[in-house]
């Protein structure tokens, strides 16, 4: 009997461990919509990360070249995700860069590492911007998983951005895989899968539990960042994300969806969403429009 115990127990490990795999090395999503298909200017540009893993990407020229929003896209998704927002703004004249983190999309190379590795892949776009414009201004517009690449990138290196719309980031990449699980099968699926978190320490190198996102937003105290989030998300819960907006300080603009699971605000409310990233902007300079006009958005 204590045999067959040892059997499943090792079959349970290794489904485990194949889960781990699979989510490092997902399938590629392709980009289903892009700003050049909604009728913004659209160009494709490679851009090399530190280690040489080639990231696909658009540059979408708006009337202002100088102010640059850089797209980052969640997990098993790709750069066309944030594209509605980067045809927004470049009807307002913003400039976008969007482009697919490593293991995602049309980038080669790379497994996925759910934001901490991805940090490198949003520096050297950044790098990229300012090695091209160095007076440029760079709003990073983000979501899930490009949320924590995002902030841990502009927190290490505080002059390559200006501004941040940090949209349903977890607070704890450990706890997040958790409630990943659970976002996808439920409460059994995420169960059967807990030993997953711990078997990914051997094949993403870290431990996944030590990747605290508030530790980084404490160093974007005071700088202008426009937190958003869903009161439903499964992935980071409330109780979670706010630890994330704590960190920021107090004075930060917070928008809560109400009802709304992990980066479901944007397309479940985009009146909202629409709204507030519009006000974010014209109140830091980045757009001029008269107030009134962006509250009937």
């Amino acid at each position: 009997m204590s045999w067959i115990i040892g059997i499943l127990i090792v079959l349970w490990l290794g489904l485990n461990a194949l889960a781990v795999w699979i989510a490092t090395r997902p399938p590629r999503t392709p980009a289903i919509c892009s700003p050049g298909a909604i009728g913004a200017p659209q160009e494709p540009i490679t851009i090399k990360s530190h280690d040489l893993i080639e990231l696909s990407g658009w540059w979408v020229p708006g009337a202002d070249t100088h102010t640059i929003a850089v797209m980052c896209h969640g997990a098993f998704l790709s750069k066309g995700e944030l594209a509605p927002v980067a045809y927004l703004l470049w009807q307002h004249g913003i400039s976008s860069v969007l482009f697919d983190f490593r293991g995602h999309g049309q980038s080669v190379g790379g497994t996925i590492s759910f934001g901490y590795q991805e940090k490198d892949d949003v520096i050297s776009v950044l790098e990229w911007i300012k090695k091209r414009d160095p007076e440029a201004r760079i709003i990073l517009i983000v979501s899930s998983m490009g949320s924590v690449a995002a902030a841990i990138a502009w927190a290490e290196n505080p002059e390559l951005a200006d501004a941040l719309v940090l949209d349903s980031a977890y607070a704890n990449l450990g706890k997040a895989v958790g409630g990943w699980w659970r976002f996808i099968g439920g409460n059994a699926l995420a169960l059967f899968l807990a030993p997953a978190v711990w078997l990914s320490v051997l094949i993403l190198g870290f431990n996944p539990f030590t990747v605290k996102l508030p530790e980084y937003l404490e160093k974007l105290r005071g700088k202008p960042v426009l937190f958003m989030h869903g009161t439903d998300d499964p992935v980071a819960p409330a109780r979670q994300a706010g630890k994330n907006l704590y960190a920021l300080g107090p004075g930060v603009e917070a928008v809560w969806f109400q009802g709304c699971t992990h980066s479901e605000g944007r397309w479940e409310q985009p009146n909202i969403y629409r709204g507030a990233l519009l006000r974010f902007l014209a109140t830091n300079g980045f757009i001029k429009r008269a107030e009134q006009e962006i509250s009937s958005d």
